[in-house]
């Protein structure tokens, strides 16, 4: 099974292996742009029935998360570690003279480092 769910299924076979991959992995990820915070309130409202705690992060602007326990909360930091390492060396690579590039990296890493501090403090159950 994926862990990359596509918003473009019928919504209920979508809902339900989104569900599939939240009891097996305790994460599920979004790697769709156009997918909002509405989208995800309206599948939390959804899933909150089967699942006693659902949470729901906007890591950047193609991939999002959801994360029904520790199991997934610590993959999705693993996850974030990694684009994290990614944006460093983007931001490495990039002429010392392109401020704004550089800048622009800069605020994506503290953005997801934001986001690793909030998951660990987070208590699932």
């Amino acid at each position: 099974m994926s862990n990359s769910n596509e918003v473009t299924e019928p919504a209920i076979g979508w809902v339900q292996r989104l569900s599939s991959d939240l009891r097996s992995q305790g994460y599920a990820s979004i790697l769709n742009i156009t997918f909002s915070e509405q989208e995800a309130d309206s599948v939390i409202g959804q899933l909150l029935p089967e699942f006693k705690y659902l949470l729901y992060i906007d890591a950047d602007e193609r991939k999002k998360y959801f994360i029904a326990d520790y199991a997934g909360r610590n993959t999705v930091i693993k996850l974030l570690d990694r684009m994290i390492d990614q944006k460093k060396s983007a931001r490495l690579n990039i002429d010392e003279h392109d401020r704004i590039g550089y800048n622009r990296y800069s605020g994506e890493i503290q953005h997801l480092d934001e986001l690793k501090k909030m998951l660990l403090q987070e208590r699932f159950g």
